[in-house]
């Protein structure tokens, strides 16, 4: 997805623009959360166009560096750290100097690499591979992953310092069947891009179309959603799409997808080859998420009502609804 625009009227969206404008222009750490294709790399660089800051937006795909490699994309090198380093290389740090640095499914990161990540975070210096001089990182930190960190920290995956490091400020972003509103206003900004490109007027979407496509769950998102439009824009021949001209997917039954943010998961069993505290630890995580799973259910979906219900704050119950992914549920 390009561009600098999160679009939409649902009162899901107006949150997600309005926490953005409000923090923006802050120097603070933002943890970005959602399930793939729902616009966390928009998200990241809007709060970089918006932050006014001089340097570049540099994305990084944590899950797609080299474990051999990746400090060294990230802090880089010096000449000789390693067999292959013929020359100094910068790294990716260093390129965001000034601007905003965007690590994208930082849940990813080997272990070692959250150390010195932490480090960064805590001191503002790193010390590139085979390096001795520290150096300064002036950069502002925009992480994001559709895996929970907090369930990856109870795994002992990530670093809770680390995590708390990142997520001083979280925006969470609601799958596109959650926010149906969005949809008309997203399909004709994503007809108007695909037009221009491929020199195209506009088609006419039809009734019965636009009723397909806010019943269709979309379990890709807004990604999916656009390519949807940029497969109608090239496949009808005349003025107006109808529901034959859908991508072929989209002419079977929709798969069942839950309408709540993160479903409830059954309770793990008791794990008897883990040590006691392990064992409690893990046990305890999912009866608390098959509890508030189960309470959000009974009180249809308002976090409020849900939050009040089991006497715990609202920020509380959405942490706990963020750990539970749609994969879990049987």
């Amino acid at each position: 997805m390009s561009g600098l625009q999160y679009i939409g009227h649902s009162q899901a969206t107006q949150e997600v623009l309005a926490r953005i404008r409000r923090i923006a222009s802050t120097p603070l750490p933002v943890h970005v959360t959602g399930e793939t294709g729902t616009g966390k790399e928009i998200v990241a660089r809007m709060l970089h166009h918006h932050s006014k800051r001089d340097g570049a937006f540099t994305a990084v795909d944590c899950a797609a560096l080299s474990p051999t490699l990746v400090e060294s994309e990230l802090f880089g090198h010096v000449r000789g750290a390693f067999t292959g380093a013929s020359r100094q290389r910068q790294g990716l740090i260093a390129a965001g100097t000034g601007g905003s640095v965007f690590l994208d499914e930082v849940a990813d990161l080997p272990l070692t690499t959250q150390t010195r990540l932490l480090r960064v975070l805590q001191e503002g210096t790193y010390r590139p591979v085979g390096g001795e001089k520290e150096l300064q990182a002036q950069t502002r930190f925009i992480s994001a992953s559709w895996k929970s960190l907090e369930t990856a920290v109870g795994e002992g995956l990530f670093r809770q310092d680390l995590y708390h490091r990142l997520a001083v400020v979280e925006i969470h972003l609601q799958p596109l069947r959650n926010r149906q509103e969005d949809i008309r206003p997203l399909v004709e900004y994503f007809q108007a891009q695909s037009a221009t490109s491929m020199g195209k007027t506009p088609k006419r979407i039809t009734t019965e179309v636009w009723h397909a496509l806010q019943k269709w769950p979309w379990p890709g998102n807004i990604r999916e959603l656009k390519n949807c439009v940029s497969y109608v824009q090239a496949m009808t021949e005349g003025a107006s799409v109808r529901l034959k001209h859908l991508p072929p997917r989209m002419q079977q039954p929709p798969p069942v997808l839950s309408k709540e943010p993160n479903p409830p998961m059954p309770l793990r069993p008791i794990r008897t080859d883990l040590p006691y505290m392990e064992a409690r630890r893990l046990w305890l995580d999912s009866f608390q998420v098959q509890y508030v799973g189960q309470l959000l259910e009974e009180n249809k979906g308002n976090v409020s009502a849900t939050a009040r219900a089991a006497g715990m704050d609202r920020r509380s119950i959405q942490r706990i609804l963020h750990r539970i992914k749609p994969s879990s549920s049987k």
